[in-house]
């Protein structure tokens, strides 16, 4: 089987969601069988296998020997996901596609 395993930022999750999701409709209103009207709508994954991951941790907490937080951890800005396309078109996805020199998660 081949694949390609896409890194992505995106600037927050509202952004992601626009490339990584579409909206379908699952409920019509049929008053007018001719012109049926959407009314209830779910989100529908564009890419079979998606990993949205937690925050990236830049530096991480710090505590004293008695497990008091000394200083918090910094995380870096933006919303991550990992893709693995299996037969999938990703040219959506390469504006966001960046390389990680220490992905935080990989597919198995």
């Amino acid at each position: 089987m081949s694949y390609t395993d896409y890194y992505l930022k995106f600037k927050d999750e509202a952004e992601a969601d626009s490339v990584l999701y579409t909206e379908v409709p699952v409920e019509w209103d049929r008053t007018d069988p001719d012109n049926p009207i959407p009314t209830k709508w779910e989100r529908e994954q564009n890419f079979r296998n998606t990993d949205i991951l937690p925050k990236v941790v830049l530096t991480p907490a710090t505590f004293d020997p008695e497990g008091n937080e000394l200083t918090p951890p910094v995380y870096e800005d933006g919303w991550f996901v990992n893709v693995r396309l299996v037969g999938e078109d990703g040219s959506t996805l390469e504006p966001f596609r960046v390389e990680p020199a220490h992905p935080q998660r990989v597919w198995a």
